[in-house]
């Protein structure tokens, strides 16, 4: 009779054998946040999800895998910082409230075009993986590029995240790519901790998440509210200076913790 090996235990030692080899050896959870749509603001979710847990007390680093549209640098503030190599490893940006960061744009110039194939982009991002010195981290957050291309499906393989976080809005596109994106995940034995709505009160169609969420059967870890204040904040860590703004961050991190020491 053949001997049958669970999938989630097999992963498991999986994920611990490539972080033994990579600069990833010291971090304990390698957490996602993608949606498989662009413009459904990935990029702000992932980078105040790292700040709220930082602003916890874990250690973080916020990874920006958006090879052709990179702009965690924006997002936090961070011009002319490029990442110190030395020995032929890279060492990640400090950002504000000593965040480690990294970014093909700290490493690039704002006017530089980036051309890249697929091919081209995965195999960067290998050589990034091997080559990104981390150091000791609670979380390494991944802001992954939209859809459901190479660099996506290299970072599952290569990263083998133990948590991923689902963007999108309560619109029936944002909501049909989510769902494709929910199936790749499922193959790959990656958990799921929740779904986050955005931009809420502004893309509703309420009926068609609903469904979309008893479809995937996908816990609802929080709303995001459009911030009207983000368009004249230099970068995020402003928001969080303005009334009530913080206590949203607290909740928004709240909400992950809770689901990712659920699942550990």
């Amino acid at each position: 009779m053949e001997e049958k090996i669970c999938p989630t235990k097999d992963l498991q030692a999986l994920r611990e054998e490539l972080k033994k080899h990579t600069g990833l050896r010291d971090v304990r959870f390698v957490l996602a946040v993608g949606s498989g749509k662009g413009g459904v603001g990935k990029t702000t979710v992932s980078t105040l999800i790292s700040l709220g847990l930082k602003a916890n007390g874990y250690l973080v680093g916020l990874f920006d895998l958006d090879f052709y549209g990179p702009n965690v640098n924006f997002a936090l503030g961070l011009k002319n910082t490029p990442p110190l190599i030395e020995f032929g490893k890279i060492k990640p940006v400090l950002g504000p409230f000593q965040l480690k960061v990294m970014s093909l744009a700290l490493m690039v110039s704002e006017k530089e075009p980036v051309f890249m194939r697929g091919l081209m982009a995965s195999k960067l991002l290998q050589e990034l993986v091997g080559k990104v010195e981390w150091g000791p981290l609670d979380f390494l957050v991944l802001d992954l590029p939209p859809g459901t291309g190479d660099i996506f499906l290299t970072m599952l393989d290569l990263f083998a995240p133990e948590g991923f976080v689902l963007v999108t809005t309560a619109n029936k596109m944002a909501l049909a790519d989510a769902l494709r994106t929910v199936g790749i995940l499922k193959e790959k034995h990656v958990p799921v901790l929740g779904v986050i709505k955005n931009f809420s009160g502004v893309f509703e169609q309420q009926e068609a998440f609903k469904e979309f969420l008893e479809k995937t059967k996908l816990p609802f870890l929080f709303e995001m509210p459009f911030i009207e204040e983000l368009s004249s904040c230099e970068d995020l860590t402003e928001l969080f200076q303005l009334p009530g703004k913080k206590e949203l961050l607290q909740k928004l991190a709240d909400q992950i913790l809770e689901r990712v020491f659920r699942i550990r």
